[in-house]
């Protein structure tokens, strides 16, 4: 990640609460958005899996002076207590977390405040995974290759109510409509839920069970029903059916990426 200075991180939950503003938990919040006042900090929740990202988040949003870090972790029922607990203004948010799921995190944060504002920060630059993030209600999205300033101008959008995708992103969304790479309405996977989609992906790329598993910080008998749930969505029978079916759909995916990349290189 080509963004700001790192700091070794020592724990993956670490909660400041200091610069953080009166306590609003008992603060009624509309319904409809209102721009962040900036005389005063807003709160911001960090949630992502990478040690490196989290301090590098926290240096850089501290240093705007602006904004205040109030929590941080890299698990995801743990983020759900902290955004109950501390109200943040801003969550900053990976997609692939412990124990959990960034795009079913989005929904989860947007169903108990949806005045707060959602950043993704993911190394996920496919089309379908940014589609998703909107959908589920980021308000921006940036990839991990960006600048520190474009993570500082999202800030400064989103909190004037609008969206935000870095020059990096809104290349893959133009040239995916462009040349239609964009998941159409009746794609094979659409009738999948994010974290469906997620186990799916993983089958493709070779994860058995097991792998599966310890990757997402699950029990084997939930990933066998994850299994099964998908079987069920995409007409399989057999878990060899499965694998041929993941399989097949990762490498048409790894496919049109690689051709929307060298798109992007030629463009630019």
């Amino acid at each position: 990640m080509q963004m700001f200075p790192l700091e070794s991180q020592t724990s993956n939950i670490v909660t400041t609460r200091r610069d953080c503003g009166p306590d609003r938990s008992s603060t009624t919040k509309s319904l409809m958005p209102s721009p962040i006042l900036l005389d005063t900090k807003a709160r911001v929740l960090i949630v992502h899996h990478t040690p490196l990202v989290r301090s590098g988040l926290v240096a850089l949003i501290q240093a705007t002076g602006r904004l205040a870090v109030c929590a941080q972790t890299d698990d995801a029922p743990t983020a759900r207590e902290m955004f109950v607990e501390h109200q943040p203004e801003v969550v900053a948010l990976g997609l692939t977390l412990h124990r959990g799921n960034g795009i079913e995190l989005i929904k989860d944060f947007r169903r108990l405040n949806r005045t707060a504002r959602l950043l993704v920060l993911s190394a996920r630059e496919d089309p379908l995974s940014i589609q998703r993030a909107f959908r589920a209600g980021a308000h921006a999205y940036l990839a991990l290759e960006d600048d520190s300033s474009e993570v500082v101008k999202a800030l400064s959008r989103i909190s004037e109510v609008n969206l935000y995708a870095s020059p990096s992103v809104m290349r893959r969304l133009l040239e995916s409509l462009a040349t239609n790479q964009i998941e159409p309405a009746r794609s094979e996977v659409k009738p999948l839920s994010d974290r469906e989609l997620q186990v799916f992906s993983l089958i493709g790329r070779g994860f058995g069970a097991s792998k599966l598993a310890t990757e997402l910080h699950l029990s084997v008998k939930t990933i066998e029903t994850y299994q099964a749930h998908i079987k069920e969505k995409l007409g399989l029978h057999t878990a060899a059916e499965l694998s041929e079916k993941a399989a097949h759909w990762m490498l048409h995916s790894m496919r049109r990426n690689l051709q929307l990349r060298k798109l992007i290189k030629t463009a630019a």
